[in-house]
């Protein structure tokens, strides 16, 4: 009787991961690249979304602030759902999710149905940016890794670089809804690429899903965010945006008690304990919220003030990004010596 072959335990002893590791990480950069691009392609084509749809700015930031606003709500979550169940399987599914996202986002002609479209194209993009690193961390050996998953930082600088200048020929050339259908044929190509190159989940832990931690921080970004923004037009001395925005603090703190006693939470506290790794996210928020305050406000101020083009204000935009990945490369560099 044959004996049965030995069950592989690490995709380090799989000799076909092994062989085309490259080529799959080329697939998952290239989601990690349009994830990233979707969240800065459409800044510059603001102001016309604003004047085919007839929407005053407040309203118009919602289109930027709810993509941002799903995949906060939703990384976490999906990274352990991926622990769980298997990266390479809720990666795959992103995929298709953020697709669908993107064809409904061109199709939209009002403020709401392109704001569902916007949160089922983030829901897919959470799902894929949980678990790219992961996918990574798995499949290249320890001396590797490093160069590894600074090629997926590098990407998600170019998606940060590549998006307004895109998406200002984009709407130069053609109309604002191309910047969303410009993703579903290069989304399909590596939808085809990942279901056939991509391995089987063989990564798996067991444990149960933090759902109370997934909704406290859930309803906190929703409270925080729809505070800040509906403060804009409400007024800030409104009673019910302070009542939103001392119920996103209260939720916060709710949030980080929960999580410190739980068994299995879905944000591991421990790991802030390490002063570096505190002061660098504490670093990285603060670029972010800059970088992407004014990628809201600049489209407006150079398209309807400086009277620039679509096109001029998307390489005007470039700049900060640019920057941000030339000064990458040193570290990048760093990380793998």
């Amino acid at each position: 009787m044959a004996s049965e072959p030995p069950q592989i335990t690490s995709y380090q002893e799989d000799a076909y991961v092994q062989k085309n590791r490259w080529f799959i990480l080329v697939i998952l950069n290239l989601f990690t690249f349009m994830s990233t691009l979707d969240a800065s392609i459409v800044n510059v084509a603001l102001p016309g979304i604003s004047h085919d749809l007839n929407l005053p700015v407040s309203s118009t930031q919602w289109i930027v602030t709810i993509y941002l606003m799903t995949i906060c709500v939703c990384i976490l979550f999906f990274g352990r759902l991926g622990d769980m169940f298997g990266k390479i399987l809720v990666f795959r599914c992103g995929t298709i999710l953020f697709i669908i996202g993107s064809a409904l986002c061109g199709l939209s002609s009002t403020l709401s149905f392109l704001l569902a479209a916007r949160v089922i194209q983030a829901v897919g993009a959470s799902m894929t940016m949980a678990n790219n690193l992961g996918i990574a961390t798995d499949i290249f050996p320890r001396t590797e890794r490093g160069h590894a998953l600074g090629l997926i930082g590098t990407f998600v600088s170019l998606g940060s670089i590549t998006g307004p200048g895109l998406g200002g020929f984009i709407v130069s050339a053609f109309s604002w809804e191309y910047i969303f259908w410009v993703n579903v044929p290069i989304g399909m190509i590596v939808i085809l690429l990942g279901w056939r190159m991509l391995p089987k989940d063989i990564h798996k832990t067991k444990g149960r899903l933090d759902m109370s931690g997934t909704l406290i921080f859930g309803v906190f970004i929703v409270l925080l965010f729809a505070g800040a923004l509906l403060g804009q037009k409400l007024g800030f001395e409104d009673r019910r945006i302070l009542i939103a925005m001392v119920l996103s603090i209260i939720l916060l703190l709710v949030f980080f008690w929960v999580e410190w006693h739980k068994k299995n939470p879905m944000l591991q506290l421990n790991l802030f304990q390490n002063d570096l790794f505190s002061i660098s996210i504490i670093c990285g928020f603060l670029v972010f919220v800059s970088n992407f305050c004014f990628n809201i406000i600049a489209p407006f101020y150079t398209q309807d003030i400086l009277r620039l083009t679509a096109g001029e204000s998307g390489f005007l935009l470039m700049l900060f990004p640019i920057m941000m990945a030339i000064d990458l490369c040193p570290a990048q560099r760093c990380t793998v010596r």
